[in-house]
């Protein structure tokens, strides 16, 4: 995903500030616009508002307004577009603004990004989006040697326990060590969902890939006409990112242009403040990918590995996606194991959950794939008897969720022996 092309308007005071914010370098500044350009000092053309040509203000990507937000009427009565209205405050961060569209649906607008909410699901989605720009642009800004001791305090919150970096026990904290220290170039390439392809494909084969229709850098250059009837659209740099189309002819393409617009404007490593760094290196596409479903069942089941040392130790199964998701654990042997998470409860029939079809080659593969890797998690479905590669995972549910089975924790942290420190990727 390119960097937007803006125009940058302030006050001298305002300008500094905004130069400070770390949130600066994801934008492509283009020039400066201010009353008095006389007192503004930078390596940019800096210009009056009045002395730009309208036709220049639709070619840039928006205008961010770091002082006077008042002066927006001005370029709205130019007939700049809204949503290239971009407001920062150097307290506050991305500020919020709107209206109301010709149906009453309520519009907003934030760091160049359009919502239509129209319903409370639409809001939650706003909601989390927002909360991702506000926690990206102070992570962004934290100094990389207090990693640590933010992620620390954070851990204390969730869990009520201490996180102490020189004395890591249990697995949980070992995945908190692991996102800062063990963020290598490797692990961004295999948490890239378009890069693992060839990866996997090297290293298993080709045939094991859920097939891909297509990959983009932006939502506009794809053309639908050339995509199925059914299909699944994504983003490479995150989790949760798809959008399921399962009758084109009923797919709001404007709710999805503007999910993915936005997902593309989030680095997932940061979005809940949480460091998980490998994901900040991975650069932003859009995915289609055939939309897989099998003819037995209804529901797919992830049967995602959990391998430490290189070697496979347990299954974990993920049921129930679109009704009450249940989460199980199986050894070796497809044996249930007292293993519960506290935010997903068990399977009430765990006996129920089918084993794969292909247990012992799902074992091989994760085996081949997890090699080198000190913990991974490597996710496969099954689909019409065959097996299919879901993706790579370093740390999962980002490490933030506590066990509860009593030992849990503590036996998967001593089967966790951490790699060697490798310095923090640069934000």
């Amino acid at each position: 995903m390119r960097k937007k092309k803006v125009l940058l308007h302030g006050t001298l005071d305002s300008l500094q500030k905004f130069f400070s914010d770390a949130v600066s370098r994801d934008f492509e500044i283009v020039a400066v616009l201010s009353e008095e350009p006389e007192k503004i000092s930078v390596k940019l053309d800096v210009l009056k508002p009045q002395s730009l040509p309208k036709f220049v203000y639709n070619l840039v990507d928006g205008i961010i307004f770091t002082g006077d937000k008042s002066a927006a009427e001005f370029f709205i009565k130019q007939g700049v577009a809204p949503r290239k209205i971009i407001l920062w405050d150097a307290a506050q961060g991305w500020q919020v603004f709107g209206g109301r569209d010709s149906d009453g649906t309520r519009v907003a607008f934030v760091c160049g990004l359009e919502f239509h909410i129209r319903n409370d699901d639409d809001a939650k989605d706003f909601n989390t989006i927002f909360g991702w720009l506000q926690n990206q642009r102070q992570v962004k800004n934290i100094p990389p040697q207090y990693y640590p001791a933010v992620l620390a305090q954070k851990f204390r919150q969730r869990t009520g326990r201490p996180l102490d970096f020189n004395h890591l026990t249990t697995f949980t904290e070992k995945l908190q060590w692991i996102k800062i220290f063990d963020a290598t170039p490797l692990k961004s390439r295999l948490a890239d969902k378009y890069a693992v392809r060839r990866w996997v494909a090297d290293k298993i084969g080709a045939q094991y890939l859920i097939p891909l229709l297509g990959v983009w850098d932006d939502f506009d250059d794809i053309d639908f006409d050339e995509l199925p009837d059914q299909f699944v659209l994504k983003c490479n740099h995150g989790s949760g990112m798809n959008i399921i189309v399962r009758d084109k002819k009923n797919f709001d393409k404007r709710n999805a242009r503007e999910k993915i617009n936005a997902w593309l404007a989030v680095d997932y490593s940061i979005a809940w403040g949480d460091f998980e760094l490998h994901y900040t290196r991975i650069k932003r596409k859009i995915l289609a990918e055939k939309f897989m479903t099998d003819k037995e069942h209804f529901d797919l089941v992830d049967y995602k590995i959990f391998c430490f040392d290189g070697k496979p130790v347990y299954f974990f199964c993920a049921t129930n996606r679109s009704t009450d998701l249940r989460f199980d654990y199986f050894d070796m042997n497809w044996k249930h194991i007292d293993i519960e998470q506290a935010n997903h409860p068990n399977s009430d029939h765990p006996e129920k959950i089918r084993k794969p079809k292909n247990f012992k080659l799902m074992k091989k593969l994760a085996a081949t794939l997890a090699e080198g890797f000190a913990h991974v998690r490597i996710d496969f479905y099954e689909i019409d008897g065959r097996v299919y590669f879901g993706e790579m995972t370093f740390v999962h549910d980002g490490g933030n969720f506590s066990y509860k089975s009593e030992g849990t924790d503590e036996y998967l942290g001593g089967l966790l022996t951490l790699p060697n420190l490798t310095p923090p990727p640069r934000l």
